[in-house]
């Protein structure tokens, strides 16, 4: 999974998307249907690391009396 290590996350959700669509609508063999499942986790491993990543990120910082601070912002 090297190559897609440096892909986009909006790259890697699309091929993940493309992957599950597949998956449900054509009639792939059980050897492809695998390989393409073992794919799609890795996808999706990648993404979910990803979005952990972003989200350790989205920090405020905060300047008051005491000096500055960082605060967590909650994303619904």
């Amino acid at each position: 999974m090297s190559k897609n290590e440096d892909i986009a996350f909006e790259d890697a959700l699309k091929q993940l998307e493309d992957i599950v669509r597949e998956l449900e609508e054509s009639g792939l063999t059980l050897d492809d249907a695998l390989k393409k499942f073992e794919t799609g986790v890795k996808l999706s491993r990648l993404c979910h690391k990803r979005l952990d990543d972003a989200d350790m990120r989205i920090e405020q910082l905060i300047e008051g009396d005491e000096g500055v601070r960082t605060e967590r912002v909650e994303i619904e």
